[in-house]
């Protein structure tokens, strides 16, 4: 069984175990290629979907920023629900394992605020107005298996993606991964155009740019990517190198006595 498989048969059994009346929130997220952003989230109780948004970010978030977001959205929908009363549980299901694992706990970079209002969230889901039978309970993380055919996971991305493809109504803020990956991309577009202009002749010749950071000649092995850096560089066994450098003992001629 393929380990995608083998995890959505997991989560599936996992599911079985959750009582009927727990309120269980599936939310996911989705990027267009222009860059929109949206989110989504759908509830379930009973065995019922009560609940169901489709939220619009923009341009100015991140996938992860979404994810967080439309997480903390479902909850805050969930609590308030008249039927958060009978449930002593409520389940947040997401298929980001970083935002899952940075839900309940104290989070640094981006989006600081939404994983602060999450965990006051979960600090008043036990004071919530309930039956008297009905235990105080807490908000449980659930990772689960992403394009892995869950139904439920399924009809939360649709409703991401819904989200993503609405009209903004205004201006979106600008997350703080989305500055910084914003300008990541301004500062090295920066050192490309300036090493145009300052880059020497040598080196304009043999096309050598300051990006990628990694090049493909450094898959090379090491013979052969030593060869390049002594073509490059002139650094090597070469005429013009030996009588820069005044190295009388070197043998100038190619062995063709060119």
């Amino acid at each position: 069984m393929l380990p995608s498989t083998l995890a959505a048969a997991d989560f599936t059994a996992f599911q079985r175990t959750i009582p009927s009346l727990d309120i269980v929130i599936f939310s996911d997220r989705s990027r267009l290629i222009d860059g929109r952003a949206g989110g989504g989230y759908i509830g379930f109780q009973a065995h019922h979907q009560f609940l169901r948004s489709s939220l619009l970010y923009g341009h100015g978030k991140e996938v992860f920023d979404t994810e967080a977001e439309a997480a903390l959205a479902g909850a805050q929908a969930a609590i308030t629900y008249p039927t958060a009363q009978f449930a002593t549980n409520l389940w947040i299901c997401l298929d980001n394992l970083e935002v899952a694992t940075r839900l309940l706990s104290p989070s640094t970079g981006s989006s600081q605020e939404v994983f602060e209002s999450f965990r006051t969230l979960a600090a008043a889901w036990p004071l919530r107005e309930r039956l008297p039978h009905t235990k105080s309970g807490s908000i449980q993380i659930r990772w689960v298996p992403g394009h892995a055919k869950i139904p439920e996971n399924e009809a939360a991305d649709l409703a991401a993606k819904e989200g993503a493809a609405s009209t903004p109504p205004a201006p979106q803020k600008s997350s703080y991964a989305s500055l910084k990956r914003h300008a990541k991309t301004q500062s090295l577009s920066a050192a490309q155009s300036q090493w145009q202009k300052v880059a020497p002749q040598s080196y304009q010749d043999l096309e050598i740019t300051t990006s990628p950071k990694r090049p493909r000649e450094l898959q090379l092995n090491r013979l052969d990517l030593g060869r390049i850096i002594v073509a490059r560089t002139g650094h090597g066994d070469f005429a013009d190198y030996h009588e820069h450098f005044n190295h009388d003992d070197a043998y100038l001629l190619c062995r063709c006595r060119a």
